[in-house]
Order: C-alpha cells, then structure tokens, then sequence
C-alpha cells in the first residue's frame, strides 16, 4: 500500500507455496492483462513454501476435513481451487479485493495435514471490501474456526 500499487497473493496448490507479486497496473484492468498475474512489467517479490520442517507436500491438504464446517465466523467460505489448482487474491492499492468488475471479492482457503485433520486444520480470510486478512485455526471443542 505504501508504493500504491496492486499486489497479488497466488496460492499454488501444486507446489504448496505462496508467491507475492507486485502488479503493473492497479484496478480491474490488472486483472484482465494478458498472461495475469504474470503479465509484463509484474516482479516476484517473495516465494514461501508452506511444507518442510518433517510436513511432506503429500499430506498438505487444501480444503476441508470430513464433517467440518466451510462457513467462517466472519461470512467467508472455502474458495474453490480453478483448474490450474492457483487461487489469486489481488490487493488494490488501497488495500480492497476486487473482481474483474470492480466490486469487492471475499476469499478463504482452508488448510490441514492429512495425518492429523482435527488438529492441524487451519484458515485465512480475506475480506475484499477493506482487504481484511484473518487466520483461523479449527477447536474441536467447539466443533468451529476461531481467530
């Protein structure tokens, strides 16, 4: 937000990793360039896996253990994975979300560890109106996601 650029959030559910990208334009026409979010003029700015550490990429799963609710306390559900299995989530320069029309895009993707559903599921939120992010981990207690 400081540069007042757009920034793009890719998930890859591929290679289980997480790229920034700084965008060069901002506002819907960002999200129609050719080749986005990798168009002409877009840098990487950082690459963060999210296995290692003794977690196989085989037992990150996106998505929702068995029996487990896909609705936030905040009103955002799981998003679903396109195609090339890469959820994109761009931040304008004032910090909203938006869609390819201009108006504001929630988001929420869902995490676990194959081995150990209940205790590792986990959630970020994005709510697109003021570009709000949440992290979420699920209690068994309550049977819910909590901040």
């Amino acid at each position: 937000m400081s540069q007042r650029r757009a920034v793009t959030l890719q998930y890859d559910d591929q290679t289980k990793q997480v790229l920034i990208i700084r965008q060069p334009a901002a506002g819907k026409a960002v999200l129609s360039l050719p080749n986005f979010p990798n168009a002409t003029g877009s840098v990487q700015v950082s690459s963060t896996t999210l296995t290692g550490n003794g977690v196989d990429p085989s037992e990150l799963t996106y998505g929702l253990p068995v029996s487990m609710s896909s609705t936030l306390s905040d009103g955002t559900s799981l998003t679903s994975l396109p195609g090339n299995k890469k959820v994109n989530i761009t931040f304008q320069p004032d910090g909203s979300v938006i869609d390819a029309n201009g108006n504001p895009v929630n988001f929420a993707l869902f995490f676990y560890n194959s081995k150990a559903p209940s205790s590792t599921a986990s959630a970020v939120s994005v709510l697109g109106s003021a570009g709000r992010i949440k992290t979420w981990s699920y209690n068994g207690s309550t049977n819910k996601y909590v901040e």
